[in-house]
């Protein structure tokens, strides 16, 4: 997960507002169970809010940045 957020991270940061860096650091704190199976489509135990940091997120091409 540390790659992928990473990845996701260096992408985007330069596009990011200070509402969308701070749901940017919500989904940082996000425990890697949960954050793989977002991004995966798969059930969570976690309530990710439906915001453009979190959508970005779940349609992120990680193999684009390889």
């Amino acid at each position: 997960m540390d790659k992928l957020l990473g990845a996701f991270t260096k992408r985007y940061i330069d596009e990011l507002n200070n509402e969308d860096l701070a749901d940017l650091e919500k989904l940082l704190d996000i425990d890697d169970t949960n954050l793989y199976n977002f991004f995966n489509g798969l059930e969570t135990d976690y309530k990710f809010l439906n915001n453009k940091i979190n959508l970005m997120f779940k349609n992120f091409n990680y193999s684009d940045c390889k």
